[in-house]
């Protein structure tokens, strides 16, 4: 009698552990259908502080860690400036870094700045493919990474079109990715444009 509830017992945690894992998945986005779309994304005029790299993009996970040192609550963003499919990994670009608002985060903008952060403006977004992910566990990040940036590359392939850079911004519960149509250039970095001069 003993041994059958003991067997019960490991089966129902069992089988509440996989529930758990399947919801936590679910959650995370790996159900999440990816719609694309082509459209002018709504951000406006952006101040980021960000630090430029070169190499594999997988490195860029350092640059997010080390920025939640200065605000876990501010947005980020990445651009990644290379196809992956075409570039080798020692000389894809990168830039990962924080929204600021220059006038409420002067004190954040200056620590930054002193630990080698640049400030960059962006533009206001153009014309892009766009999509956006569920950011809601530690998950969310893994599988978006898997599964959105080879579904938008194969858009852009499918339907011959000149996009890039690949750009992301993190908010508290979304993942905006955007591959811009047109004005590419407004997208670069100094360390970019210094690179083509």
């Amino acid at each position: 009698m003993l041994t059958t509830i003991i067997i019960i017992a490991i089966g129902l945690t069992f089988l509440t552990l996989i529930l758990t894992i399947i919801w936590l998945l679910k959650v995370s986005g790996l159900f999440t259908p990816i719609k694309i779309q082509v459209l002018q994304p709504s951000f406006e005029f952006l101040t980021i502080a960000y630090k430029f790299q070169q190499g594999d993009y997988s490195k860029s996970a350092d640059i997010f860690r080390d920025i939640l040192n200065y605000s876990p609550s501010h947005s980020t963003i990445a651009i990644y400036y290379d196809n992956p499919d075409v570039i080798q990994v020692e000389q894809r670009r990168f830039i990962v870094g924080m929204i600021v608002d220059e006038a409420k985060d002067e004190s954040i903008i200056e620590r930054m700045k002193s630990d080698d952060y640049k400030i960059f403006k962006l533009p206001k977004s153009v014309q892009s493919i766009y999509t956006t992910f569920p950011f809601n566990s530690v998950f969310s990040v893994s599988i978006a990474s898997s599964r959105v940036p080879s579904r938008l590359a194969d858009f852009i392939q499918t339907n011959k079109l000149d996009a890039h850079p690949f750009i992301e911004i993190y908010e508290p519960t979304l993942i905006h990715y955007f591959v811009p149509l047109n004005n590419h250039e407004i997208y670069n970095v100094p360390e970019i444009i210094s690179e083509s001069s």
